[in-house]
């Protein structure tokens, strides 16, 4: 047996688990689509989807609670519901974290260009696909060298990014003051367009159920990681709110719309007199792309290697170094792929923005899937056990679901133009073959499932 550690920290998880969900995007970034339907009450839409999140984390937790696993919704799924939701759900999160870490080191330079073009005016995609790969070798290396390591790294580099925006806001409140009567004015609200923006900022707190990828490595993960999810979607909440709020504020004073910036932060900054804050926001989304990028990497590869284990993939990436305990053999696999995937957008020339955007719309998909999925699994399982919280999960999944699922055929159909529906088509078919191949094994090789509930070596 592979020696590992089990010392990884609560604090840890959470940055773990934060820096998956990259905090820092929304307010520098994916503020201005939801803002253009709610309007000024976008700190509403993030209230309300925060408490829809938080019950879907409760979920999730007790899931977490009864089976704890690298694996996470994989096994929780397999056991909880069936074993085919559990294959279904195990490939669309390796895909969907892919896009996610696909398109973080990318992002990472592009910001990190931008912050530089204050001093070094050098620009291009082949300099953003350069710093995308040195981001993945440093993320690689401390992802190979231990769970500890990177998840401390990614925990103080989050840190830094989340207090670079919290500055921003600190001098557009010192400027303009908090008041704004507009944002309590409720008589104004309009459903329809509401409702979309409640759509849109769900997907700001995707990434949270990641903290269940450290149970291999963490001392009481049953009682730990159900605490930090919840934890972690109730924190980034209060900083979503905050900030939609204070961006929101601050565009009552400026003469374009917030819907109409594509980085918010960078406007409030030249409004307020002090452009320089500019480069604190870029800062901001390069060093959370960093973290993110080494989140991803922890999350996938212990994904890979619970799935290996339960011989639904390749057993050879069933594998963890000898002296570091890091599943290595997925981590490569990983590694060679986002180069591969790099390379190929520098030789393309696409623009990295619309690459982001293809590689967002799956991972969306993925989350609004396996969410759904866990609140139809969370129930079932506790009814079947008889379990005091049988009714308060039902009642969970009532409130849940229904928005979950609405959330999910809306960004599928009308099937969205570029990139983003072709990401949505290959979601679909990507569903589609797993769930078939799951009902072949169930016909012809059934041991295949049987091997998916039980515990192996994790």
């Amino acid at each position: 047996m592979h020696s590992r550690s089990e010392s990884v920290s609560p604090g840890e998880i959470w940055g773990h688990a934060v820096a998956n969900i990259t905090p820092s995007a929304m307010p520098a970034v994916t503020i201005s689509l939801v803002a253009i339907h709610s309007g000024n009450f976008t700190w509403l839409a993030y209230s309300l989807i925060g408490l829809l999140m938080m019950l879907v984390a409760l979920q999730i937790g007790i899931l977490a609670r009864h089976f704890p696993s690298p694996g996470s919704l994989f096994f929780y799924l397999s056991n909880a519901l069936h074993p085919i939701a559990g294959m279904v759900a195990g490939f669309v999160m390796i895909t969907g974290y892919f896009g996610a870490l696909a398109a973080a080191p990318l992002l990472g330079g592009l910001f990190l260009e931008q912050a530089l073009a204050f001093y070094w005016p050098v620009q291009g995609i082949a300099w953003i696909a350069l710093i995308a790969l040195f981001y993945l070798l440093i993320a690689w290396r401390l992802a190979r060298r231990g769970i500890e390591i990177s998840a401390r790294w990614g925990l103080w580099v989050e840190i830094f990014s989340i207090a670079c925006i919290v500055l921003i806001a600190a001098f557009t409140l010192g400027h303009y003051g908090w008041r704004d009567p507009d944002q309590w004015h409720f008589s104004q609200l309009r459903q329809g367009p509401f409702t979309q923006a409640l759509i849109l900022s769900l997907l700001a707190y995707g990434g949270f159920e990641t903290a269940g990828n450290l149970a291999g490595e963490t001392q009481a993960a049953r009682t730990a990681i159900p605490k930090v999810m919840l934890f972690s979607v109730g924190m980034v909440g209060i900083f979503f709110v905050a900030m939609a709020y204070m961006e929101i504020l601050a565009f009552s004073h400026i003469p374009s719309a917030i819907g109409n910036s594509p980085a918010p932060l960078n406007r409030i900054a030249e409004a307020i007199g002090r452009p320089w804050l500019g480069i604190f926001s870029d800062l901001a989304m390069a060093t959370a792309a960093f973290s993110a990028t080494i989140a991803t990497l922890n999350s996938i590869s212990r994904i890979l290697f619970s799935m290996a284990g339960h011989k639904v993939i390749s057993p050879y990436l069933h594998f963890r170094h000898p002296r570091y305990g890091t599943p290595t053999r997925a981590l490569g696999l990983l590694a060679l792929l986002v180069i591969a995937s790099t390379v190929v957008v520098s030789i393309a020339r696409f623009s990295i923005l619309s690459v982001v955007g293809t590689f967002g719309t799956f991972t969306g998909l993925a989350f609004l899937l396996i969410y759904s999925l866990a609140n139809m699994a969370t129930p079932l399982y506790l009814f079947r056990q008889k379990h005091a919280w049988r009714w308060f999960s039902l009642i969970i999944a009532v409130i849940s679901l229904p928005l979950l699922l609405k959330v999910l055929t809306v960004s599928l159909w009308p099937l969205p133009a570029g990139g983003e529906g072709a990401a949505s088509v290959l979601f679909v078919l990507l569903v589609l073959i797993v769930f078939i191949q799951g009902l072949l094994w169930a016909r012809y090789k059934p041991q295949k499932l049987h091997h998916m509930v039980e515990l192996v070596d994790e």
